[in-house]
């Protein structure tokens, strides 16, 4: 397991579900090769990478990603700020 921050974490996980969506789309119909000889009329569609590997793949960094946000939503949890803001007072209506 690697150690990062969280701004660390945020960034890899945003880049992460970049390219999750960059393999999910390449199971959708453009992820397939057309052949077409002169004068047939009949289409060849042969699959331009497995969808058992592409899926896998998907899986493991949406796993990846889950186990990232409950990391940065733990530390979350433990981390306190000071701030000098009275919330209260500043919600209160106007006299």
């Amino acid at each position: 397991m690697k150690k990062m921050t969280v701004n660390e974490a945020m960034v890899t996980a945003k880049a992460l579900r970049g390219r999750l969506g960059e393999l999910s789309s390449l199971r959708s119909q453009c992820a397939t090769r057309e052949t077409m000889y002169f004068g047939d009329k009949n289409k060849t569609v042969e699959p331009t990478y497995d969808v058992k590997i592409l899926d896998a793949k998907c899986v493991e960094i949406e796993n990846a990603l889950l186990e990232m946000d409950m990391k940065i939503k733990q530390s979350n949890a433990l981390t306190t700020v000071e701030v000098d803001v009275d919330a209260k007072e500043l919600m209160q209506s106007l006299k």
